[in-house]
């Protein structure tokens, strides 16, 4: 059987991540997405031991030759960085360290196409997927509800939402069995996972724009804990899930 190509993916929030994650899962490759930070980089990077690592060179915050070299240091990996306008110096820096560099492709197939090109990846088997990806889905709901993608809390908010989508139901009590789901997933504690969703939560409903009501009703004129956000979250994905398999 052949290897399965292992892809982790760097988040910065927009739509484009989980769009090329979904691309590469449909190639027949694992890919995860991953917030783009230097921690949260460093630390998927030792526990999932992908074969690339895509970056997003817009991100303002990461000094990116240094993170390269604290990769390479780490492992034996292809990393691959997107850019969307030329800068021939950071070009330069990074082509040093054998860093590919390529402009943004249209979409997800495309970088699927091109990494596998340049990082010399053999075709895994094409997987039969669903039209959308369900991380694709919650990704849109959580930014339509204003929740800030700079926050670890977005990141495990959105994994807490698709683990639960699997459960038969989504009480109090399931949120025990979610926050350590969730910590083992992310590599963090069940404690910090409690409290980043619920910071999440209280950025979402304090930059209120609409988004609540139309979503959750009255239940959107209080600030939700952690259970209710999940539960009344799951609910409206099930909800619409159905309502486009009866239409």
């Amino acid at each position: 059987m052949d290897k399965q190509n292992r892809i982790l993916i760097g988040d910065i929030g927009d739509q484009f991540a989980v769009n090329a994650a979904f691309a590469f899962r449909k190639a027949g490759d694992w890919a995860v997405t991953r917030r783009q930070t230097h921690e949260d980089m460093l630390r998927s990077l030792r526990y999932e031991h992908p074969d690339v690592l895509i970056l997003n060179l817009t991100v303002p915050t990461m000094h990116f030759p240094h993170f390269a070299e604290n990769v390479l240091q780490l492992s034996d990996i292809e990393i691959v960085a997107l850019f969307q306008k030329k800068d021939p110096y950071m070009e330069r820096l990074l082509s040093q360290q054998n860093v590919h560099c390529i402009k943004f492709p249209a979409d997800g197939s495309s970088l699927v196409r091109e990494t596998h090109r340049i990082c010399g990846l053999s075709a895994s088997h094409a997987q039969d997927y669903p039209t959308e990806d369900p991380e694709v889905e919650v990704t849109k709901l959580l930014r339509s509800f204003g929740i800030p993608a700079n926050l670890r809390g977005f990141y495990y908010l959105r994994t807490a939402i698709l683990i639960a989508v699997q459960k038969p139901s989504c009480s109090g009590i399931m949120m025990n069995q979610i926050y350590p789901a969730v910590a083992q997933e992310l590599h963090s504690t069940p404690a910090r996972v409690e409290r980043g969703i619920r910071h999440a939560i209280l950025q979402a409903w304090e930059n209120n724009n609409g988004c609540f009501n139309m979503y959750f009703g009255p239940a959107s004129n209080r600030r939700m804990t952690n259970s209710e956000f999940i539960a009344f979250t799951v609910d409206w994905i099930r909800t619409e899930r159905a309502s486009k398999l009866c239409g």
